[in-house]
């Protein structure tokens, strides 16, 4: 009977969690899976040291600031720049710095600019 409860209890987290949709058939026939809500705001954010930095440092550095984050959790932030434009192309490419291996499949993006997140309407 515990096994069972423990099976039922597994089973209930999992359809708890944000399940892929499928998406239309690309042109090679396959179908790839998009997600229903992309997260925004710091729910955005990948891993624990950049939430932290992010809390600790991002949120109150000088305005001209952004952050980048790739799929894989490479990220990088800049502030104190002479402009929003240099913010964020020093962000990406520090980001893409730390996102070698990964860049040409999960490019970095901008996720944040002044205190503003991306797809925030």
């Amino acid at each position: 009977m515990g096994i069972f409860l423990v099976f039922i209890a597994l089973l209930a987290g999992c359809a708890a969690h944000q399940q892929p949709v499928p998406a239309a058939t690309s042109a090679g026939g396959t179908v790839e899976p998009t997600f229903e809500h992309e997260a925004v705001g710091e729910a955005s954010i990948m891993t624990n040291q950049a939430l932290k930095s992010y809390r600790e440092e991002y949120v109150n550095a000088t305005q001209h600031k952004a952050f980048a984050q790739s799929d894989v959790g490479a990220w990088s932030w800049k502030s104190n720049r002479t402009s929003i434009k240099h913010a964020i192309e020093n962000s990406l490419i520090d980001c893409q710095k730390n996102n070698k291996r990964h860049e040409a499949e999960y490019p970095c993006k901008i996720i944040n600019v002044n205190g503003k997140w991306a797809g925030e309407r």
